[in-house]
């Protein structure tokens, strides 16, 4: 029997105690395991050390530490964590600036239940990919079995 591969870990950061409620019951309905909360940035960086998740999710907007400064701590301590940025606005600069932070995505909350399914489950395939690569690919096509007829 093989065993089924853990369920993503995610850290939630905002500093709006319902948008948490609302996103881990989404996340856990989706199959992620939320492991922690936070309700602001600096917060969230020493979680994300202690916690180890796979996928953070967090606030641009975030009291103590700006969810982008936040960002870049928790990519530079722990490279293979996924972080998500939230915004509650669509903003081409912020999205830039959040993955010049180390950011796997940017989305707007306003547009977010949706995107927020595909882009975790992406985050956590990446998480996946980073702490387990495929082995290397075989050089070159193998060639085709022969196939003798018979009479």
């Amino acid at each position: 029997m093989s065993r089924l591969p853990p369920r993503p870990r995610v850290l939630l950061a905002d500093d709006h105690s319902g948008l948490r409620w609302a996103l881990r019951g989404l996340l856990e309905e989706t199959g992620f395991e939320v492991v922690g909360e936070s309700g602001d940035g600096a917060d969230a960086v020493a979680l994300a050390r202690l916690l180890q998740p796979d996928i953070v999710v967090i606030d641009v907007r975030m009291p103590v530490l700006n969810g982008l400064d936040a960002a870049k701590l928790i990519k530079d301590q722990r490279p293979a964590t996924q972080v998500v940025v939230l915004s509650a606005f669509e903003s081409p600069e912020l999205e830039r600036q959040a993955r010049e932070a180390g950011a796997f995505a940017y989305l707007d909350k306003g547009t977010m239940a949706d995107r927020v399914r595909r882009v975790l489950l992406g985050a956590a395939v990446q998480a996946v990919l980073d702490a387990h690569p495929l082995p290397p690919a075989e050089p070159g096509p193998r060639p085709a079995p022969e196939r003798r007829e018979t009479s």
